[in-house]
């Protein structure tokens, strides 16, 4: 009797697989993977666990030397701001500034060495055109004052390029230290674009 029921288990189940394949077309795949196959795959999941993951990359890159020491510099002078405007003003100190001991005096902090006049320090450094400057470099100027001047004593005001069109310096008593626009100054209007001569980089990179 027992061995009926097993026969007639095992003959319903062998139709129902018959019946499947004549209405699929195809055996089922077992529900199962061969021993070989999961033993690779957990080797190859081992594998990959152990392999160290590549850093993410960081968006921002790292700023430049020259790029920090011109923002110490820039910070420090915009520290002074009002500060007044002497004419042949003691050097290294910081109670009154001229244009030249002012820029002497905010490289000096950054162990840069500068003339002890706009014209000393206009011959310093790498020359720049306008359209390269970059925050840090050191802008020279003609006066209007003085139209007969020739080459190097054309020279007769320097400031510092902060980026963004804009100057720091020092340069009329009443007015002390102040950032000033290259372009449609408020006070100064195209002054400054019109009388520029050239520009020096003295920070190193």
């Amino acid at each position: 009797m027992r061995k009926s029921v097993i026969l007639a288990t095992s003959i319903a189940c062998i139709v129902s697989a018959a019946l499947m394949i004549e209405s699929t077309g195809k055996a089922s795949a077992p529900s199962y993977a061969p021993a070989e196959a999961q033993t690779a795959s957990a080797a190859a999941q081992t594998v990959a666990a152990a392999m160290p993951v590549p850093a993410v990359a960081s968006v921002q890159t790292a700023q430049a030397q020259w790029e920090k020491t011109a923002d110490r510099i820039i910070d420090m002078g915009k520290t002074y701001y009002g500060t007044p405007y002497v004419f042949g003003a003691e050097r290294f100190q910081d109670s009154t500034f001229d244009c030249s001991s002012f820029v002497q005096f905010l490289y000096d902090k950054e162990g840069i060495s500068l003339g002890w006049n706009s014209r000393e320090q206009a011959v310093q450094g790498e020359t720049i055109p306008f359209d390269q400057m970059r925050k840090g470099d050191l802008m020279y100027f003609s006066d209007e004052d003085y139209p007969n001047e020739q080459g190097i004593n054309k020279v007769r005001h320097v400031g510092i390029y902060m980026g963004d069109g804009k100057i720091l310096h020092t340069y009329e008593e009443g007015i002390g230290v102040i950032v000033s626009d290259i372009h449609g100054d408020k006070l100064e209007g195209e002054y400054w674009y019109e009388h520029f001569l050239w520009a020096k980089r003295v920070i190193p990179e």
